[in-house]
């Protein structure tokens, strides 16, 4: 209390400056334990994936359907498994005939594969089938870049661009744009995958319809393009100059190409492309050898083993590592990818125009 002279009496003053002392404590308390949550934070998250790879590490085992056929999943699973001492057998096969694997392995009970790497739309289909489980959390998901995004099913890692490929001896103009093909000149003289089957030719229809329209498949149509499903024959048919241009390109196939007479040409409108990458069998026998792969596929090093196989990585940052000559191949503006959903509808506008 106060005394007539406006000074606190003892008792007073003594209290008060405990309490100040109390409050003070309890702030510096406060902001300790709050520092601790702080460290304590990713510590735990570290610990929790120490789990993960030792847990993986028992299991010693990993087999992985491979829906893509492209050869960058063994080459991933061979860096995998000298890292980890972890066994990796790879199953390639068409996504329609993993898919049916799939399907008959969890009808019966008898699961084999672990890890499924596919197409977006392939995975999609076979997520609506239930197919799959949640992966639960990956350390380098967080390093995703737009427009991959990961859903908790299904891990994007890289994805497939679709250009264009020409024969240098026979294509003398430059062409810039898909709208270029509409020109009378290039009546019989393109080859193009299957636009009314699943695959490089579906993804190139899907996008190009929904961005440039039905009157330019009409014009390419009306060439009369030679139709193949033989993606990586019909590379080497431009190579040797049966014709010369073929439409879509995976620029994947690119690095077996050098040494021919062939140029990669990515339109002015971009290019079509489909999200590559992973997701767990719901009945997967070695789960954490499974979501550990995943994350591993996204770390820089292995982003990079995409890029150099012509694929376009997932993840951020990635330009200046690329080398110089493979960035147009790898980082080419995107044009769009097919929507999950409105495959068959496509397909069917497809054989409508292509006859």
């Amino acid at each position: 209390m106060l005394r007539a002279d406006g000074r606190c009496t003892m008792t007073w003053c003594a209290r008060a400056k405990s309490w100040v002392s109390a409050a003070r404590a309890l702030i510096v308390g406060l902001a300790v334990l709050a520092g601790l949550a702080v460290m304590l934070k990713p510590a735990s998250a570290q610990s929790d994936w120490d789990k993960v790879i030792a847990e993986a590490k028992k299991e010693g085992k990993l087999v992985i359907y491979n829906g893509s056929n492209f050869r960058v999943v063994r080459q991933l699973g061979d860096l995998f498994q000298k890292d980890y001492g972890i066994v990796v057998d790879v199953l390639d096969g068409r996504a329609s005939e993993i898919r049916e694997r799939v399907r008959t392995e969890q009808a019966a009970g008898r699961a084999i594969g672990d890890l499924i790497y596919s197409g977006a739309t392939s995975i999609t289909l076979q997520a609506a089938d239930g197919a799959f489980k949640p992966h639960g959390g990956l350390p380098l998901a967080a390093s995703l870049a737009e427009p991959f995004a990961d859903n908790g099913t299904f891990l994007p890692v890289s994805a497939g661009n679709f250009a264009l490929l020409i024969n240098t001896n026979l294509v003398k103009e430059p062409i810039t744009s898909w709208k270029d093909l509409e020109d009378p000149k290039w009546a019989g003289k393109i080859l193009s995958d299957d636009p009314r089957a699943l695959g490089a030719g579906q993804v190139w229809f899907e996008v190009t319809y929904r961005t440039l329209g039905r009157a330019f498949h009409e014009k390419i149509a009306a060439h009369k393009p030679v139709i193949s499903r033989v993606f990586a024959e019909s590379s080497r048919r431009i190579g040797r100059g049966e014709f010369p241009v073929y439409l879509p390109f995976n620029a994947s196939e690119y690095q077996s190409l050098k040494g021919l007479p062939i140029k990669v040409i990515t339109p002015a409108e971009g290019v079509p492309y489909v999200a590559l990458g992973a997701a767990i069998l719901k009945d997967a026998p070695h789960t954490n050898a499974a979501r550990l792969f995943m994350n591993f596929m996204l770390d820089p090093s292995r982003q990079l083993v995409f890029a150099t196989e012509g694929f376009r990585p997932a993840t951020k940052d990635m330009g200046p590592r690329i080398p110089e000559e493979l960035r147009p191949l790898t980082l080419p503006k995107l044009m769009g990818t097919t929507e999950p959903g409105k495959t068959q509808a496509y397909l069917d506008l497809a054989k409508e125009i292509y006859k």
